[in-house]
């Protein structure tokens, strides 16, 4: 930029708002909404950057005419001159498509500080009482605990925080791929191998319990695969001792084996009469569950089946995890 241009940019910038410092600045209540979605930011931290912005004379700044010719461009779309000059400058990149709960199947992992964020806090973000929260030890053998979450509750979480006047703080979130578990407590879905809205599946009466719930504990789970070998099960789960893994053998019918991705073995629901033989384990916590759950990743959920014990004649009600 030669002398000429930048004396002319400097002008332009010192006219453009005619301010000499912030409390003279009188700042739209819609710019703030628009930096404050554009950039991530809470209410405050949007106007304390327009405020410094606005009175950095010697930031850079487009023509009128470079302006229109790119503000129809891809890289523009949502801005507006200033906006986007700010953008450039600060290299910021605009978060184009929020994570909705239908994008991403995944769960998300928000570690707890005590403080910030306290569990209270997320819970007044979010307007419920009902966090999921996962306990557990990090490198040092220290407790920690993280709030778990969907795609769509993470996203409702940001978009509280960026409109928080008083809430100075930036997630970090770990992305887990989790089977989905999500029993109905009014129905049977969802069963192996049977369609819950079909008639002859529907509840006969208010009344009518179904189980296993969806926080029983220890709960009954069939393994067809690698989690019906016994080491393997003892390191999912976190056990040293391989002899504390008990199984019983066992089969479930209604359901199928397939394979998915050249080599991966999967149980999906089969016909009247098709049953697929295996081990059951009795798992003993929500830690245990949490951690097989993961094991399994999004790929699978967790499902109710009706599983037969060799060494009993009855059936029993349990859980699987399905491919999905």
């Amino acid at each position: 930029m030669d002398l000429l241009s930048a004396c002319e940019s400097l002008a332009s910038n010192v006219l453009e708002y005619a301010a000499s410092d912030t409390s003279d600045l009188q700042i739209p209540e819609s710019d703030v909404e628009h930096w404050q979605q554009l950039f991530q930011m809470t209410r405050a931290e949007a106007i304390d950057e327009i405020k410094n912005w606005r009175l950095d004379f010697s930031r850079e700044s487009l023509s009128p005419s470079a302006w229109e010719a790119i503000k129809e461009s891809e890289s523009a779309i949502n801005f507006t001159k200033e906006s986007y000059e700010y953008s450039l400058a600060r290299g910021w990149k605009l978060k184009r498509h929020p994570v909705t709960s239908t994008d991403d199947p995944g769960m998300y992992l928000l570690r707890i500080e005590g403080t910030l964020p306290s569990i209270a806090m997320i819970q007044d973000l979010l307007g419920t009482k009902k966090l999921d929260i996962v306990s557990g030890v990090d490198d040092d053998c220290s407790p920690v605990q993280f709030c778990c979450m969907n795609a769509q509750l993470q996203t409702l979480l940001l978009n509280r925080l960026a409109s928080s006047d008083s809430i100075q703080f930036r997630p970090n979130f770990i992305r887990v791929s989790i089977a989905a578990k999500d029993l109905s407590a009014s129905s049977r879905h969802p069963t192996l191998g049977i369609d819950s809205t079909l008639p002859q599946y529907r509840p006969q009466s208010n009344a009518e319990c179904f189980r296993p719930a969806q926080d029983e504990y220890p709960v009954p789970y069939f393994f067809y695969g690698t989690l019906a070998d016994q080491a393997i099960l003892a390191r999912v789960v976190g056990t040293s001792d391989q002899d504390e893994i008990k199984y019983q053998p066992a089969t479930v019918f209604g359901a199928a084996l397939t394979t998915w991705a050249g080599k991966y073995r999967g149980l999906v629901d089969g016909g009247h009469g098709d049953k697929v033989e295996g081990m059951v384990y009795l798992v003993k916590s929500r830690e245990e569950e949490d951690a097989l759950r993961i094991y399994e990743t999004v790929k699978y959920e967790v499902v109710r089946c009706s599983i037969h014990l060799e060494a009993e004649s009855k059936s029993h009600m349990g859980l699987t995890f399905r491919l999905v």
